[in-house]
């Protein structure tokens, strides 16, 4: 039974993996450009920094529940959407 990876080599002899990867990273970073741009156009304030600012408040909330471990997981996210907003803004500008 061929996976759709074999399908793909087989009907593209010049296909790589790294296109692959290439064209999805691609796809996932086009749409989060025009996620947050739509968000700023409609709040003023960047989906990333959005989410930055919830996910500290959620830690907070669930700190002062008496939830620490769940505090500290869910305070370890707004490092992560700042680099993926630094990340999205720097491939944007390498693209112009």
């Amino acid at each position: 039974m061929a996976t759709a990876a074999t399908k793909v080599t087989q009907d593209n002899p010049t296909f790589t993996g790294n296109q692959s990867m290439t064209a999805g990273k691609d796809v996932v970073e086009s749409t989060l450009r025009t996620v947050d741009e739509s968000t700023k156009g409609a709040a003023g304030v960047s989906l990333f920094h959005i989410l930055t600012l919830a996910s500290i408040g959620g830690s907070l909330a669930l700190f002062f529940a008496g939830k620490k471990s769940a505090a500290i997981f869910v305070g370890l996210w707004p490092p992560t959407f700042q680099a993926l907003k630094a990340v999205a803004d720097t491939n944007k500008e390498n693209r112009k």
